[in-house]
């Protein structure tokens, strides 16, 4: 005697191979969507992040920059290496590590801690090794034991150009290492840095010391 099957009985059976197969692919794409949503995600905010942090360097480079070209003096300095007539601002194309750009600059806060001494600090930029750097010496007329700071601007700079304007003239050189030139200043100062893969920036300033 045959058993009749119950018309339920294809239901209670289960999903058969080709449903199981269709709701596989269907995870499978939602799970590749998924994925390439956060990715796309994680990229973004590490690119923002990227941007946030080259915003706050050029927001420090910038008001150093300005800070010290602001407070520039026309106090004189004998060159480090000790030979050649001392001058009150130095400025020219950047060659190798050596500084491109110097000057004494005012604004030293007396904390009354420790011996007195002036508020002049002597202030130069140099391109070395693709960062530009900023170095600052507690005193003018430094010695080996003058205490030094530096700080790393930019990094992976491939050049740096300087150039001076005073009336309607600009030149790239400045140079007051004469009677004659010692007290004639720049109006305004401007460093122009390029990047490899970024768009150039650039840092202006008025001097301090203008007429």
């Amino acid at each position: 005697m045959s058993q009749k099957r119950s018309p339920n009985n294809r239901f209670q059976a289960g999903f058969t191979l080709v449903e199981t197969l269709v709701a596989m692919f269907i995870l499978a794409m939602i799970s590749s969507a998924g994925a390439g949503l956060l990715l796309s995600s994680s990229t973004s905010s590490k690119q923002i992040d990227a941007q946030d942090q080259r915003s706050i360097e050029i927001d420090v480079a910038q008001a150093l920059f300005r800070g010290d070209v602001n407070a520039m003096t026309s106090r004189a300095v004998r060159p480090e290496w000790g030979a050649g007539p001392a001058t009150s601002l130095f400025g020219e194309p950047s060659r190798g590590a050596a500084p491109f750009l110097s000057f004494v600059r005012n604004g030293w806060i007396e904390t009354g801690i420790g011996e007195p001494r002036s508020s002049l600090l002597y202030v130069s930029y140099r391109l070395e090794d693709r960062a530009l750097i900023r170095e600052v010496k507690t005193r003018p007329d430094a010695v080996t034991a003058t205490p030094t700071a530096e700080r790393i601007l930019f990094e992976d700079v491939d050049r740096v150009s300087i150039r001076f304007r005073r009336g309607e003239e600009w030149s790239d050189r400045w140079y007051t290492d004469q009677p004659q030139t010692r007290n004639v200043f720049p109006q305004l100062v401007e460093i122009s840095v390029e990047f490899g893969s970024e768009q150039d920036l650039t840092l202006a300033a008025l001097t301090g010391v203008r007429e």
